[in-house]
C-alpha cells in the first residue's frame, strides 16, 4: 500500500515536473513524513494543481488508498477513476512489512524508505470533493507489487512513468486507464530507514536516514 509520503525536495519535483510539461510544483517546506489527512497538491484535469487532503471518505468509511482491482469492479469508484484523476508528486514514500503476510518479518521491527533513481514520484490518484467538509480528498491507487516490494509487501503504488503522465490525466479511454494501473517498471531504490518516522508526528531528515544496523 503507501502509508506515508516523503516530499524533502520540491525543488527537485518541480525541475522533473516542468520537463514533462507539468506545472511548476509549489515550493512549499520540505516534508519528510506526511501522513493521511495531511493536505498536499495535487495534479488534477484541466491540468493545474489544488490542495486536497489525503484520504477520501465515503460514508464513515476512510482509507487513504484505492486499490486499482477494487476501482475495476465498483461503479462509484469507476466514477471517480473516469471523471476526477489526480497526480501526487513525491520524493518517496515509506512502508512497513505486512507480518501476517509475510511471516519471515513477524517480530521483525523495521520499515523501508522507498524511491526512483530520479528521486522523483509520480502517483496515481483520484479525487472527490467532500461538500460537508469544504475540501477536496484523494487516494492513492495502489496495485500488485513488483518483486522487490513483495518481499515485503502485497501492495503498492501505482507510480507512472513521466511518459504517460498526461495520458494519465486527460485519456478517456478507460481501457487505457486500466493498462496504467500496474507496478512499475523503473527500478527501486530500497533501504531500511530509521524507525524515527514511525511516530507521524515526527518531522525532519532523520526519518528517511538510513537505520543502523
Amino acid at each position: 500500500m503507501c502509508g506515508r509520503l516523503n516530499i524533502y525536495r520540491p525543488e527537485l519535483i518541480d525541475d522533473f515536473l516542468q520537463e514533462i510539461d507539468l506545472p511548476a510544483y509549489p515550493h512549499n517546506p520540505p516534508r519528510y513524513n506526511v501522513a493521511p489527512q495531511s493536505l498536499l497538491p495535487i495534479i488534477t484535469t484541466p491540468i493545474t494543481y489544488i490542495e486536497a487532503q489525503w484520504g477520501i471518505e465515503f460514508g464513515k468509511f476512510r482509507h487513504p488508498n484505492s486499490k486499482a482491482a477494487t476501482i475495476k469492479i465498483k461503479p462509484y469508484l469507476q466514477s471517480l477513476l473516469e471523471h476526477t484523476r489526480c497526480l501526487i508528486p513525491a520524493n518517496r514514500f515509506y512502508e512497513w512489512p505486512d507480518p501476517k503476510l509475510r511471516p519471515k518479518y513477524q517480530g521483525v521491527k523495521t520499515r523501508f524508505c522507498i524511491h526512483t533513481a530520479d528521486d522523483v514520484l509520480l502517483l496515481a490518484g483520484i479525487y472527490k470533493r467532500n461538500a460537508e467538509k469544504q475540501l477536496t480528498q484523494f487516494n492513492i491507487i495502489t496495485t500488485d507489487p513488483t518483486p522487490q516490494i513483495n518481499d515485503f509487501h502485497h501492495r503498492m503504488p501505482v507510480i507512472l512513468d513521466p511518459r504517460t503522465a498526461h495520458r494519465w490525466l486527460t485519456s478517456t479511454d478507460k481501457q487505457e486507464l486500466y493498462t496504467l494501473m500496474v507496478p512499475t517498471i523503473q527500478p527501486l531504490i530500497i533501504y531500511h530507514c530509521d524507525p524515527y518516522v514511525d511516530n507521524a508526528r515526527h518531522e525532519g531528515p532523520q526519518c528517511m536516514e538510513q537505520a543502523n544496523t
